[in-house]
């Protein structure tokens, strides 16, 4: 069993970051294969489904956009058919979330976003690649607790 699965429970639901879904698409990253592990064979197989921010889901469509339209329409597909994958609105309760994260944890806004839409949904975890985050949210680790993939790569 890999270091990742066994941090990760089966079942359990995660929230993946912006910069763990980059490093999945861009596939040159240094944490690319361990985001590609999560996603191919924990997220992908079902053992633990994953939601994801229309936040993140804009970020990770920026770069593609720029430099290939064909590439643009690859990451839509993404989002739209990778198994056990949720791309969840922001809606008012997310947002009221992402308020309290910005002014209990001074959390960006777009931070605050992603990882309300990980609360909301009741997530175990947010899988992320910004250690800022395991620090600032450590308070809410009773609700979720953050999973910084770096971590597990050894650095």
């Amino acid at each position: 069993m890999s270091l990742l699965a066994e941090r990760i429970a089966p079942g359990e639901l995660l929230l993946l970051d912006s910069s763990v879904l980059a490093a999945y698409l861009d596939g040159g990253e240094r944490t690319s294969a361990l985001a590609i592990e999560l996603l191919d064979q924990l997220v992908a197989s079902g053992r633990n489904p994953a939601v994801v921010s229309m936040v993140s889901v804009l970020e990770t469509l920026i770069r593609p956009l720029r430099r290939l339209p064909a590439a643009h329409a690859t990451v839509l597909a993404f989002y739209r058919d990778f198994p056990h994958l949720i791309a969840a609105p922001v809606d008012l309760d997310v947002a009221a979330e992402a308020a309290t994260l910005r002014v209990a944890f001074g959390l960006a806004a777009p931070d605050a976003l992603i990882a309300a839409t990980g609360l909301a949904a009741g997530v175990a975890h947010l899988v992320t690649n910004d250690r800022a985050w395991a620090s600032r949210l450590a308070p809410l680790r009773d609700r979720a607790g953050v999973l910084v993939l770096g971590d597990l790569a050894g650095g």
